[in-house]
């Protein structure tokens, strides 16, 4: 099997596989292990989805950690939640415009694989980049010129990108192959069972990715008669022919921000982030007690409600609630995982 990287910019495999893929609307639920048992295969490019904790289908990324899925390579656009599976053997290496989780702090799994060399990374984009590489490949193109990236040193650590002159004009210009990922899961608001999906506030890069990947896997708080789905057409922002599998997975993005329904669990994510990611044995210690040591992301909200002594989901569903409040009163609107007037130190002050 060639390596993810061999398959990830090659635009005649991609076209390939997807005129093998069925346009046939037919069933695609199933179980969340059941999805990552049969799509995450070892060795696949996964390109993160939403924006980061954004709407980020983190249960399922706490299922690939469950199944132990090794040497996967990752594609951060932003993200880099998967980077902390590469300690013990689940990602090998990345393609990488941002990682973080903003003012929570550093991912430190992924500090410390590249400083010591064991998490390898391929190349080095901008998010407008990276973007643009996502969007040649949902057009059908083999590779778009652009002035991103130019004057940079991302030039010198990115072997993808090629500098040539404009023939009209002469001036340089940056040729953005088109990029493949082998796998994408998105986490969206509803879905029918053939995997066409909504998603409320900004798509990101999602309508993008959607096209450019390979095989998809839909997570969604709940699926939805196909007459729903139907009559909001401009809801859908993934169509049911890219999708392979629909899981209903309920508060799949927590402790992660699902706009209009439930608010980030900042509390629970700096713990995790600043405490328990610090080190590589803190970092071990978190895997073995809230991935291996649960059956499923359910079992690891019972465990954090039990922990913080409060109702988990009440508290971050009424944080959602101010915040789309707060924005009426001060924007003139309800937000919907836009702009919310939410000061982050009324949430997080606690959580240090």
């Amino acid at each position: 099997m060639s390596h993810a990287n061999d398959r990830l910019f090659d635009h005649k495999l991609a076209r390939e596989w997807k005129l093998k893929k069925s346009r046939a609307e037919k069933d695609k639920v199933m179980d969340l292990k059941e999805a990552i048992a049969t799509f995450v295969e070892d060795g696949d490019s996964i390109i993160e989805t939403g924006f980061a904790y954004v709407r980020g289908p983190l249960a399922a990324y706490w299922e690939i950690g469950r199944q132990k899925k090794k040497n996967l390579v990752g594609i951060f656009t932003p993200g880099g939640l998967n980077s902390v599976w590469h300690e013990n053997g689940g990602m090998e290496g990345a393609h990488v415009a941002y990682v973080g989780v903003e003012m929570r702090g550093l991912i430190s799994p992924f500090r410390r694989g590249v400083e010591n060399g064991t998490l390898k990374i391929y190349s080095e984009w901008s998010h407008g980049g990276l973007a643009l590489a996502l969007r040649a490949a949902e057009q059908g193109l083999n590779f778009v010129a652009c002035k991103s990236m130019l004057g940079t040193d991302i030039i010198k650590s990115n072997p993808y990108i090629k500098v040539v002159d404009d023939p009209w004009t002469g001036e340089p210009v940056c040729l953005v192959p088109a990029i493949y990922p082998d796998l994408a899961i998105f986490h969206v608001h509803h879905a029918d069972k053939f995997g066409n999906s909504r998603i409320w506030g900004v798509s990101v890069n999602d309508t993008a990715i959607a096209i450019a990947a390979r095989k998809v896997v839909v997570t969604c708080e709940r699926i939805v008669g196909s007459e729903d789905i139907r009559s909001n057409p401009h809801q859908v922002i993934i169509p049911h022919y890219c999708v392979d599998a629909v899981c209903e997975v309920p508060y799949g993005a927590w402790p992660g921000d699902m706009p209009g329904l439930y608010y980030f669990d900042r509390r629970l994510q700096e713990r995790v982030v600043r405490e328990f990611w610090k080190t590589p044995e803190g970092t071990k210690e978190w895997i073995e007690k809230y991935i291996y040591g649960t059956e499923n992301h359910y079992e690891m909200i019972a465990m954090a409600a039990e922990e913080e002594n409060m109702h988990v989901l009440d508290y971050v569903k009424r944080l959602e609630q101010l915040a789309c409040e707060a924005a009426y009163y001060n924007l003139g609107y309800w937000g919907v995982g836009g702009e919310r007037d939410w000061r982050y130190e009324e949430v997080a002050k606690k959580a240090i």
